[in-house]
């Protein structure tokens, strides 16, 4: 494996990472330089480019979680209570939802415009 030495300037970003290590570096790099947050996926992808698998697995969790994953940290668990209130409100609301979509017969045609009587039909010019 050949080093590039070129890499101890903090500002190189000329390489191509092989290993999660080294990509989480060029995104460094890059954001250090002035990256705007617009531009993250694009450089997401642009840095991994070049990852096996497990080295991708491995930059994907870091993206995910950059300080690690906490396996004491309390996992949410629903309440009964207020998923059933839930379930109650998506009811209402598609209810809601569903009555406001309906058109009835007669509102339909207070929309449509009668012809006026005295309109006289035309034929299309020949252009």
């Amino acid at each position: 494996m050949k080093i590039d030495y070129r890499r101890a300037d903090p500002n190189y970003v000329g390489f191509v990472p092989d290993t999660a290590f080294d990509a989480i570096d060029l995104f460094s790099r890059f954001k250090r330089l002035g990256l705007s947050v617009e531009q993250y996926p694009e450089t997401f992808v642009w840095v991994s480019r070049n990852l096996d698998d497990d080295e991708g697995a491995k930059f994907e969790e870091w993206l995910c979680a950059p300080q690690g994953v906490d396996d004491n940290a309390p996992v949410f668990v629903s309440d009964d209570k207020i998923e059933a209130e839930r379930m109650q409100l998506l009811k209402e609301a598609t209810a809601r939802d569903v009555e406001e979509m309906t058109i009835s017969e007669e509102e339909d045609d207070e929309k449509v415009p009668l012809p006026d009587e005295d309109v006289e039909m035309v034929s299309p010019s020949p252009r």
